[in-house]
């Protein structure tokens, strides 16, 4: 029975550290950011609340519906009691008001998709972000490798060196030179484990996961060595069509024209018709119909607000008429219109402006992106042949070396060219995959699309 145990137990513990070592591909990484994202979480939220609000718009282009019942019971010295029921049903609606209605209904609508707009630009930024620090840790375990494998080809040197020292072929000093070039490849190796535990453990706080559960894979570069791009102008075109920042700033813009709209005709009444059904009486249930209905107009005259009233009604089962009539000014109650008006030209005539100019930006941004994606494109080429180049440079001196024509100290230098060779060849790699992502970015559209 210990026997079964024991082996489940290492089972089980094989089986949890195959699951955590599982690879981090990019599109995990960038799901997770997203699940992690305490930002996106507020914006899901706002989206959520600003559907509310249209709803509560459109509620204000219905009528108002309202029931009364109300009871009086009065008892009084010396003369009769009285008391008094009724039970009523009362309709309220605009049937002007200068589509103040309408346009706040389309302004919500308007506050929503940009509240969706928002949501998609925070989103994009987090997976630009994740991607530039995905790649970025790819690039500093690849530092890594490469300086180990520069250290590995110097301790290589220092034997043959320390061989041909007790030959008598080689001096103390090439063996002073090649533990100096020993320690500086030691000391980077030592730096770039040190940067890439760190980057690691932020990448993984971003995430919200573990950092001792990432495995990154290896950088493929062979898929994008074929590619075929896309035209500038063709790109700079789907961004117009693609960019939710312009998609934002467009709505900003019908957003602010109306609200300068609203603000602009204040002046314009509002009327409002009402009726109201019902009965009255002393016992219960109560058998004196009643009815009334009106008009009020409501409006606002430089700061001052006045209103006017008029209604029409029976009771009594229609033996008592009642007619009503009612005017009111309040007296400079309203000095912000002035202020209203002018902020709200100010907001629009901005949103204007801004629009134009995002326009210039957006074309800005995708031609530069488009410009470096091609530049470290062409520079990985070089970077490649350079070190193609330094490798076989290596391999002629260390044979040149071996026959006493160069010294080992040559060698050593070539090595440390070729591994700084070997890091520009990674960094410009790696600049591709960034530069690709931040051409994604501009143009709003997934990289599989621009290619």
């Amino acid at each position: 029975m210990k026997k079964f145990f024991c082996i489940f137990a290492v089972y089980i513990i094989g089986t949890c550290s195959a699951w955590s070592q599982e690879t981090l591909t990019l599109h995990n990484a960038c799901e997770l950011a997203l699940k992690n994202s305490v930002k996106l979480e507020r914006l899901k939220a706002k989206i959520q609340s600003s559907r509310m609000i249209v709803h509560e718009r459109w509620r204000e282009l219905l009528p108002n519906v309202s029931f009364q019942y109300s009871k009086s019971d009065t008892v009084a010295i010396r003369e009769d009691d009285t008391r008094f029921q009724s039970l009523a049903c009362t309709v309220q609606y605009d049937i002007f008001t200068n589509q103040q209605s309408l346009i706040a209904y389309s302004i919500a609508q308007i506050e929503s998709m940009l509240a969706n707009e928002e949501y998609t630009i925070e989103k994009n930024n987090i997976i630009l972000s994740t991607k530039q620090a995905y790649f970025a840790l790819q690039k500093k375990r690849k530092s890594i490798e490469i300086y180990q494998l520069l250290l590995k080809s110097l301790q290589l040197q220092k034997n043959i060196i320390t061989a041909q020292q007790q030959l008598g072929m080689a001096t103390e000093l090439e063996l002073i030179q090649v533990d100096g070039k020993i320690a500086e490849a030691q000391y980077n190796i030592l730096s770039a484990q040190n940067q890439y535990a760190n980057s690691l453990q932020d990448f993984a706080t971003t995430l919200g996961i573990n950092y001792a559960s990432i495995q990154l894979p290896e950088q493929e570069y062979t898929e994008l060595q074929n590619i075929t791009m896309a035209s500038k102008e063709n790109l700079i075109s789907l961004s117009m069509q693609n960019r939710n920042e312009l998609k934002k700033s467009y709505y900003t813009l019908i957003k602010t024209q109306k609200e300068y709209q609203l603000a602009q005709y204040y002046y314009l009444p509002r009327i409002q018709l009402f009726a109201s059904y019902g009965y009255s009486g002393t016992e219960f249930p109560m058998n004196k119909k009643m009815w009334n209905v009106g008009l009020s107009v409501t409006s606002l005259l430089f700061g001052n607000t006045a209103s006017l009233s008029n209604s029409y009604g029976k009771k009594d089962n229609g033996n008592t008429t009642d007619i009503k009539s009612s005017a009111s000014v309040a007296v400079y109650e309203n000095p912000s219109f002035i202020r209203s008006i002018i902020d709200a030209e100010a907001a629009y005539t901005e949103a204007q402006k801004y629009h134009q100019q995002l326009i210039q930006i957006i074309r800005t941004d995708v031609s530069k992106a488009y410009d470096t994606v091609m530049e470290s494109l062409k520079k990985v080429e070089i970077a490649r042949q350079t070190v193609l180049l330094l490798e076989k440079q290596s391999s002629i001196e260390n044979e040149q070396a071996r026959l006493g024509d160069i010294t080992r100290y040559d060698v050593l230098k070539t090595l440390v060219e070729l591994s700084q060779a070997r890091l520009r060849l990674q960094e410009t790699i790696t600049d591709v995959f960034v530069s690709m992502a931040a051409l994604e970015n501009a143009v709003g559209l997934p990289i599989e699309s621009i290619f």
